[in-house]
């Protein structure tokens, strides 16, 4: 499942994991600077939750 996950917005790393959480729900977690992403239903819903980047395309 990692092949579909954008890299880390924080440093970049391609070494994510898919970590269970709680009653179905799980997260990403880069295994390099253990930055954890938002909660998803399942693995689908927490990769869809970590490939959002919301200011990707904003312009500053």
């Amino acid at each position: 499942m990692t092949d579909e996950l954008k890299p880390c917005p924080f440093c970049g790393s391609t070494d994510l994991e898919v970590m269970d959480i709680d009653q179905g729900y799980a997260a990403i977690a880069c295994g390099l600077c253990d930055a954890f992403g938002p909660m998803g239903l399942g693995g689908e819903g927490a990769s869809a939750e970590w490939n959002q980047r919301v200011f990707e395309d904003a312009a500053f």
